[in-house]
């Protein structure tokens, strides 16, 4: 598990202003791993570590910089993998919401950041979402995935109060935007256990049934 001055490295390295242009910050990097250790595929590092710096050479000063900090993303992301394989429904490291709802849509509190990260990381998976997910856990999956992005922005949030009291589906009528959003937080931890329930059962059942064809 990363220690507090291995967090502080790599939150520092991230921001770093010699970093890429789109470098995810800490807890943007925290979001997206949580949804690449959910993908229903096994992902390889290979393929995500590129994102993290939006495709770009992410400028290490030399060997020893770049050994110790791609080990640091790496036990991150080994921490947010062994939290999704216990099912755990315990909030992100560092992420707390404010007692004040408006409050969580600053893009600098952590919670947003989370969210903004997490959101990129499943529409980069979307396709194998699309592959291997159930037409029965389509609407779960899309509530799930809903509430966890909520408070990436604000202007999304609007979007989907707005669609839950028009679509005939959800509609909720007479809901105001606070009253949503504070029912949104208290889903929340509920969210993480179900993404990753859902995203890793299935993850499960298709190794097992590669191990049965062997």
């Amino acid at each position: 598990m990363l220690s507090r001055t291995d967090t502080a490295d790599l939150t520092h390295f991230l921001a770093e202003p010699k970093r890429p242009d789109g470098t995810l910050s800490f807890q943007e990097l925290q979001g997206f791993l949580f949804s690449v250790a959910c993908s229903p595929e096994l992902i390889p590092p290979s393929a995500w570590f590129p994102v993290i710096s939006n495709d770009e050479d992410m400028g290490f000063e030399d060997e020893a910089e770049a050994q110790r900090m791609m080990g640091l993303i790496m036990s991150l992301y080994n921490d947010i993998n062994s939290s999704v394989l216990e099912r755990s429904d315990s909030m992100p490291m560092g992420c707390k919401f404010r007692p004040e709802i408006e409050d969580n849509f600053d893009p600098n509190l952590a919670i947003s950041q989370w969210s903004r990260g997490f959101m990129m990381g499943h529409d980069w998976l979307a396709e194998v979402w699309d592959e291997y997910l159930p037409e029965e856990l389509d609407g779960e999956v899309g509530s799930t995935s809903m509430v966890l992005s909520f408070f990436s922005s604000r202007r999304l949030a609007e979007m989907y109060h707005l669609e839950s009291t028009t679509t005939p589906r959800h509609r909720r009528p007479n809901v105001p935007f606070s009253d949503y959003a504070e029912k949104v937080r208290e889903l929340f931890p509920a969210a993480l256990l179900s993404y990753a329930h859902i995203g890793r059962g299935i993850s499960e059942i298709i190794e097992e049934l590669g191990s049965s064809d062997a």
